[in-house]
């Protein structure tokens, strides 16, 4: 049989967790959320979830974050295998062809990974380029697979 204590604890217990969940409903939300992208308009601002993808396009890749952790996790960044960039939270992705892209991400000892189809250019559109950024570390992508045409000596 309970006694008053153990009903008194429970209640207790209930209560402060009540209070934890409506003061910080962050945290009671907390889940890591997955590989996410943004198009911004070319100042930067204005930054929108793409619901497709074209080449020669600039957007944003972002590592997995579960919005409440104090240290924004650092990833490498993957276009099937080649590597965009690393050591960021964040990188810019250019698609340089059309079809089905795996892009994928690799940190400390999670990973994650998405795939998108990428719709090409309109006819006389500029050669894309995608930015130099960061070196990736730590292996995760085949340097010079041609998957997004980032072969080496080119």
């Amino acid at each position: 049989m309970p006694t008053t204590r153990h009903i008194a604890w429970a209640a207790t217990f209930v209560a402060v967790a009540g209070s934890l969940t409506a003061l910080s409903p962050g945290l009671a939300s907390a889940g890591i959320h997955g590989i996410e992208f943004e198009q911004c308009d070319t100042a930067g601002r204005n930054c929108v979830t793409p619901t497709s993808f074209v080449v020669g396009q600039s957007y944003w890749i972002y590592a997995p974050y579960d919005g409440t952790s104090t240290n924004t996790p650092m990833a490498n960044f993957y276009d099937n295998g080649t590597c965009l960039g690393g050591g960021s939270h964040s990188v810019a992705w250019v698609p340089l062809t059309p079809g089905t892209h795996t892009i994928s991400n690799t940190g400390g000892s999670w990973s994650d990974s998405t795939t998108v189809t990428v719709v090409a250019a309109p006819a006389g559109s500029p050669t894309p380029q995608q930015p130099k950024q960061g070196a990736c570390t730590g292996g995760g992508g085949s340097f010079g697979s041609g998957s997004s045409n980032l072969l080496p000596g080119s």
